[in-house]
């Protein structure tokens, strides 16, 4: 039992980096989100979390995996880094016109009373945190996570400074408050693009071609429309809410889930370098067996732990950060501990399997996935309200994960070794 703990213990201290800035991104999104929850009726919290959903999806539409992409031809080809850095970060740059056109369109048809001005700062503010992850990958690809956490943290601290400012002394208003994120999001940026200058990776016209744009959208779009799916399953159940039912019971439901994905803060430093480690491994189906078992039982285990904890002190958690006046998300939140053992799971099937290569398969299951969970929720929204949101997240979670497993279990037992167990 001492030998394990030191492993993981091991594990944890390599993560170092990867650990701090996965800790302070959710800390500083969630101490955002409360101040707005606490300090906003529901109602107009609910048109908050509505647009940063769609502008969420939106993201997840065009980005064409540009992210993922990045990070995993940087590892492999470090030699040509600048080349594959430039050339995405610019098709990166240039979907905003796509983005800002469907964003619109889409709020003035579907969501009219929402603010326009308001939905514009949001929108921005979230696609520039899209070019921040563009230029985290490719500190990724290289593996410096010292230089992200730097970066964030340092940006991010000043943001919220001034952000919890506004709130005490300046009395800001809420375009105010949204102006200031994207404000700090572009110094991250700035920040981030200055490591990558240091490290020998840098931002040049010199790259750009048409020819080497459609190869890269050719073979990152489909891993691109993997994580489509994956955003649109993980959002669709929001903005059906807000149209179906009302903002108010759209911010019930995002209070308890953000509770319920935050707990994979607790895990996810192990698996933020493990695509890369998967992507330099190639399919190496030894190593992927060890990367394998010595993930899955610290992820169970936390996932456990986590689901016990959120399911019986749902209420306490709920007063204590969103005030009582959310007290309907006691139970979402409650409903939705359930899925957090899947969630885990399905987080390390889905690293292994991308980073193999393999990423036509997860396209199909969360494409599945999708379908399910919006033709589910189409039919029992109306009926049984956010009640049923939560509990068909819960079974999306579950059938990704098997599928998952399935999947992976088929693929190394057809390259002859030793197929991996689920919880085993």
């Amino acid at each position: 039992m001492a030998d394990k703990i030191k492993k993981y213990l091991k594990l944890l201290a390599g993560s170092k980096y990867i650990f701090l800035l996965n800790l302070s991104d959710k800390i500083f999104f969630f101490i955002i989100i409360v101040l707005l929850a606490r300090n906003y009726p529901t109602g107009v919290f609910g048109q908050i979390v509505t647009l940063i959903a769609l502008s969420i999806v939106f993201i997840s539409v065009f980005d064409f995996g540009l992210p993922i992409y990045l990070q995993r031809e940087i590892a492999i080809k470090r030699e040509r880094a600048s080349e594959i850095f430039s050339r995405i970060f610019f098709i990166a740059s240039l979907i905003v016109i796509l983005y800002l056109a469907a964003g619109s369109l889409t709020v003035l048809l579907v969501y009219p009373e929402i603010s326009y001005r308001l939905f514009l700062l949001i929108t921005l503010f979230m696609y520039s945190a899209f070019l921040a992850a563009i230029v985290n990958k490719a500190l990724s690809g290289i593996n410096k996570y010292r230089e992200q956490f730097i970066s964030f943290s340092s940006t991010h601290i000043l943001t919220l400074l001034i952000f919890g400012a506004g709130f005490i002394y300046f009395s800001f208003t809420l375009n105010d408050f949204f102006a200031v994120l994207l404000a700090g999001t572009i110094l991250q940026i700035t920040v981030s693009l200055f490591f990558l200058y240091r490290n020998g990776i840098r931002l040049s016209l010199f790259y750009f071609s048409i020819a080497g744009i459609r190869k890269i959208i050719s073979v990152s779009f489909v891993l691109g429309l993997a994580v489509v799916f994956n955003l649109l399953y993980d959002k669709i159940d929001l903005l059906l809410i807000a149209k179906m039912r009302s903002y108010d019971e759209t911010a019930f439901y995002n209070a308890a889930y953000g509770l319920f994905k935050s707990s994979s803060l607790l895990y996810s430093f192990l698996l933020v370098s493990g695509f890369t480690r998967i992507a330099f491994i190639g399919r190496d189906t030894e190593q992927i067996r060890v990367f394998y078992n010595e993930h899955y039982k610290p992820i169970l285990a936390i996932s456990i732990l986590s689901t016990i904890i959120l399911f019986i002190f749902a209420e306490q958690i709920i007063n204590i950060i969103y005030t009582g006046k959310f007290e309907n998300s006691v139970i979402i939140l409650r409903i939705l501990s359930a899925g957090i053992i899947a969630m885990g799971l399905n987080n390390l099937t889905g690293i292994i399997l991308n980073g193999m290569g393999y990423f036509k398969i997860v396209m199909y299951i969360t494409l599945y996935a999708l379908i399910m969970n919006v033709l589910l929720n189409l039919y029992l929204l109306p009926r049984f309200g956010i009640t049923a949101s939560a509990i068909l997240t819960v079974i999306t979670e579950i059938f990704i994960f098997t599928a998952e497993w399935y999947y992976l279990k088929m693929i190394l037992n057809n390259l002859n070794i030793k197929p991996v167990k689920a919880g085993n």
